[in-house]
């Protein structure tokens, strides 16, 4: 049977051909897995695989243990399809998983039940398009286990600045900006990067460090002149020296450049008061020339990361590996990550803003599982899309082939 393609396949094909120096084997597999992911039903393990497609087992299995730069194809689809401004993103995330032979497996904090929990970790690392304010993956790093770390003299800091550093050249052709939350509010983590020319944005402590800037007129004489005055209390902050930018009866911001004793440099700064709250929260970006508004929103748009991180664990099966193997894992963790950007894009940013409505992953796999087992009907009772002997008979079976995928679905 000669079935269309759907659009999640052309937009994988077109993402391929970018590439240079991609095995033909290593593209069908990957067109192949995209499909698969999208229609599966169940839990994403080697052996459901085998029970959904053609493939075995143990063709998955050893499929999963050869490297794909899956960087390079998520890098291509951002450039292809992300709109002029973007920014960067980074944000951990904690993978359930029992056992004790998995690589990595160790104690990591886990935001929803706010401890440390057994499992493993991954670090994504995501583009986010301000235009659209959606984000689309571009790697997943797991994260080694805290004694692997240890043995290495290295900390969790030292290794998410390690995995942003290998990409540097890449995130800096789309964006000079990296945001991410507040516990980076770190001197390991941002003034290595700052030195790698990548701004960022990020929350500082409600007890931190800063200083007004002098604009006073400077004494004669000997000695250096006199650039800061006063640190800041945070609890009634000098709206004299602090402009507000913004105001609504929900919302004021008031923001200048101030100096960061923690990072030993100038930061912009922005303090957000919510409704009556008397304590400010407070943003802060390296550059000193952003307007603190952008700044602030951003931040905001930070958050898009865990929106695709979710999408990934509840309909991409990120948490459902069974293989103990760091390539296998790795491997299994950027798939999942991978099929929501190109779910996004395929049926979300393809469609004209106007006409865009909220993105439901849950929909589109209700589509593919349709068409999975659709395929499977036609193939066996040898109906043929492509006739065109007897226009009727076409007609109707193209009828019921469309009817037949949007079963169940909300968007049809």
């Amino acid at each position: 049977m000669l079935k269309p393609k759907s659009n999640a396949l052309r937009v994988v094909e077109a993402t391929l051909v970018k590439i240079t120096k991609i095995k033909k084997p290593v593209s069908k597999f990957v067109i192949h897995i995209v499909e698969l992911w999208l229609g599966m039903n169940c839990r994403y393990v080697f052996s459901n695989m085998e029970r959904w497609r053609k493939m075995t087992e143990k063709s998955y299995r050893n499929a999963f243990k050869k490297f794909f730069e899956w960087f390079s194809f998520n890098f291509e689809l951002v450039k292809q399809h992300g709109g002029k401004e973007i920014i960067a993103v980074f944000d951990p995330s904690y993978i359930k998983k029992s056992g004790t032979k998995t690589y990595g497996l160790g104690m990591f904090w886990s935001g929803v039940r706010q401890k440390a929990l057994k499992g493993l970790e991954i670090g994504c690392l995501a583009f986010v398009d301000v235009a659209v304010c959606t984000a689309l993956h571009g790697e997943a790093v797991q994260t080694p286990s805290p004694k692997t770390l240890k043995q290495q003299d290295k900390t969790l800091v030292h290794h998410y600045v390690a995995i942003i550093k290998k990409r540097i050249d890449e995130i800096k052709s789309l964006t000079k900006y990296l945001a991410v939350d507040g516990y980076f509010m770190k001197k390991e983590f941002i003034q290595p990067l700052v030195k790698q020319g990548l701004h960022i944005i990020t929350k500082a402590r409600s007890d931190a460090n800063l200083m007004y800037m002098y604009k006073g007129k400077q004494k004669g004489g000997k000695g250096r002149p006199k650039l800061y005055e006063g640190k800041i209390n945070i609890k009634q902050i000098d709206k004299r020296r602090l402009p507000c930018i913004y105001s609504t009866e929900q919302m004021k911001v008031y923001a200048a450049p101030v100096y960061c004793v923690l990072l030993r440099q100038i930061v912009m700064a922005a303090f957000i008061y919510y409704g009556h709250k008397e304590m400010p929260e407070i943003i802060i970006c390296t550059d000193t020339t952003i307007e603190a508004m952008k700044m602030c929103k951003y931040y905001g748009l930070r958050f898009h990361i865990e929106f695709l991180i979710r999408d990934a664990k509840q309909h991409a099966g990120l948490e459902d590996c069974q293989a103990r193997d760091e390539q296998k894992l790795d491997t299994h963790f950027n798939i999942a990550m991978t099929v929501v950007s190109v779910a996004k894009v395929a049926y979300h940013l393809s469609k004209p803003k106007k006409q865009r409505g909220a993105f439901s992953m849950a929909d589109i796999k209700m589509l593919y599982m349709n068409r999975l087992i659709t395929d499977r009907i036609f193939s066996n009772l040898a109906l043929d899309l492509s006739c065109r002997k007897i226009c009727l008979t076409a007609r109707l079976v193209k009828r019921i082939y469309n009817q037949s995928l949007n079963f169940g679905r909300i968007c049809t």
